[in-house]
């Protein structure tokens, strides 16, 4: 029975995840997404035989070459003539569950009761990196490049010659897949060493070269990349790599440096253990142990290359890494298991569940907001490209150089955007149908100052929050909340998000309330044109339900500065 209502559970928590994820996604390109349209473009335009697909499929694209999510848009494409970006979503979920599955494996060898799993699947399946389960490209990079070093992984734990050579073949794919997908071919050579097969690390070896001349043919080198300036940085930035599942709490970068300590000082113990078979000594090694760190060594790796070309710039805590980061913490969870009985106690595995599910809660609470602005910035968007021909999710700098195929994309329907929430027909009579409040909406106007740093200079940007605590009444924990901007002297109407802030821990507790009262709308200097805007708060319910609130301020855009009127 415990066994069944474990299994239970961890299903539930992972339909929650998958549910989650497809919830907040939309059928809509993001940044980097736009490599996917740019690419179908191409090929699109007839004329193309196989080595220009090919040639195209392995173009690189800022240090990467991302062969996989291009072939699986190319499908896409073929199956339904046109690209799904909520089906991608889809299927990064399917790919995080099939990882979660490796994980399982392991622990399966160790024989111990299926509710001892259970906090793995909650420190697994939440928001944490919400980069990957609700960012189309990304996701499927991250996620693809981790499912096929955990296949390889699998393989040649089979130790037989056709698994090795599928093992290579889904080191390939990871290579091609995300630009740290070579760092699984070490992966694989650190098995073989752990279990004395020095045939079968030379062979990944010669395998992991003849890769890397493949890739580096035409390779271009991305900005991001410069060696570190301190050594405090890149170590902190190290271990906060491996460790930024403990990121949700108060001073992130302090406690994930210190997590990550921790975990891969527990990992060096178990290897060292390995290590001493070479001496002729009997260690005893736990089933799946080996597969457990022979994944560790491809996050460490990963971890060690993004930290000494990416820490220059700061902490690489980032949500597109922590993937690795929940991969790490569970992994050392199943290491505990198996080598310290006191992690077997009943009472030591219950209170981990209790800590686990608060964290899986917590992580929720934490992330959702910023996933549900997301989201409406995604809403917002499909109504501006379809109305005004532009975004306001990208810099105008991006959207400027991405239209020449965005637009022919369009035009030849395999950029298809969804039906928008709201149409400007609705906007304009919801204008005219409310006139000018007389009500003190609280509006107010912040200017921060922040420097973008690039490998070769610094960049000062503006940004304007342009807010309201007072009104209108908090939203709900579903829908969505837009600023509607009506130019006085063009007549167009804007949509931009205007979730508002999250109330204060005990509120939410409390009463019940996620959300305060009032918006929050970021704007860049240049993302509207100079002149003067009405302005109104539009909810859409989940229903669809729609109310509009009109502003008593109204919006004056100037080439240097946004202010309220």
């Amino acid at each position: 029975m415990q066994r069944f209502l474990a299994g239970i559970m961890i299903v539930f928590v992972a339909l929650i995840y998958f549910v989650y994820n497809f919830y907040y996604s939309v059928n809509f390109p993001y940044q980097d997404d736009f490599l996917l349209i740019q690419f179908i473009d191409t090929i699109s335009q007839g004329g193309s035989g196989v080595s220009e697909v090919i040639r195209e499929l392995f173009r690189t694209f800022n240090d990467h070459k991302a062969a996989v999510p291009r072939f699986v848009s190319l499908v896409n494409y073929h199956l339904t003539g046109y690209l799904d970006y909520r089906a991608y979503i889809v299927i990064v979920s399917v790919n995080v569950c099939y990882i979660f599955y490796f994980l399982y494996l392991q622990f399966r060898k160790l024989n111990l009761p299926l509710w001892y799993f259970l906090p793995a699947a909650f420190l697994f399946f939440q928001p944490l990196y919400h980069e990957i389960s609700n960012w189309a490209l990304t996701g499927l990079q991250h996620s693809f490049l981790t499912a096929f070093t955990v296949t390889a992984i699998m393989l040649v734990s089979r130790r037989t010659n056709g698994a090795f050579v599928g093992a290579m073949f889904c080191c390939f794919l990871a290579t091609f897949t995300h630009g740290n997908g070579i760092l699984s071919f070490p992966a694989i050579i650190f098995y073989f060493l752990c279990v004395k097969d020095f045939r079968g690390a030379i062979l990944t070896a010669l395998f992991m070269i003849g890769c890397f001349l493949i890739y580096i043919i035409g390779y271009e080198s991305g900005q991001a990349g410069r060696l570190p300036t301190s050594i405090i940085s890149f170590l902190a930035s190290l271990f906060g790599f491996v460790g930024s599942s403990m990121s949700l709490w108060w001073a992130p970068e302090l406690w994930s440096a210190i997590w990550g300590v921790v975990i891969v000082a527990f990992v060096v113990f178990i290897v060292v253990k390995i290590a001493q078979t070479y001496y002729g000594k009997q260690v005893v090694i736990k089933p799946g142990t080996v597969e457990l760190i022979s994944l560790f060594a491809f996050i460490f790796i990963t971890s060690f290359v993004v930290a000494l070309f990416r820490s220059w710039a700061g902490s690489t805590i980032a949500s597109r890494f922590q993937i690795y980061a929940s991969l790490a913490t569970v992994i050392f969870y199943l290491l505990l298991l198996g080598y310290t009985p006191f992690f077997r106690r009943t009472r030591v595995v219950s209170i981990l569940i209790g800590l686990s599910i608060f964290y899986w809660i917590y992580s929720y609470y934490k992330f959702t907001e910023m996933i549900a602005a997301q989201k409406t910035v995604y809403l917002a968007d499909v109504y501006n490209w379809k109305t005004n021909h532009n975004m306001f999710s990208v810099e105008k700098s991006i959207l400027r150089n991405a239209d020449f195929y965005l637009t022919t994309a369009y035009q030849k329907g395999f950029f298809r955007i969804p039906q928008p929430v709201v149409e400007k027909a609705q906007l304009d009579s919801m204008f005219a149908a409310q006139p000018l409040a007389t009500a003190d909406h609280g509006v107010y106007v912040e200017e921060w100052k922040v420097d973008r740093r690039s490998r070769d200079t610094t960049e000062l940007l503006t940004f304007y929050f342009v807010s309201s605590i007072l009104s209108p009444e908090r939203k709900g924990l579903t829908g969505d909340r837009f600023m509607v901007l009506k130019d006085r002297a063009r007549g167009q109407v804007h949509l931009v998000n205007a979730n508002p802030k999250v109330e204060a821990r005990r509120e939410i507790l409390t009463a019940g309330n996620y959300y305060k009262p009032g918006f929050k709308v970021l704007f860049r200097i240049d993302d509207l044109a100079p002149g003067s805007y009405d302005a109104g708060i539009l909810d859409v319910s989940g229903n669809g339900e729609k109310t509009f609130t009109r502003l008593d301020k109204a919006l004056l855009v100037t080439t240097s500065r946004i202010a309220v009127q």
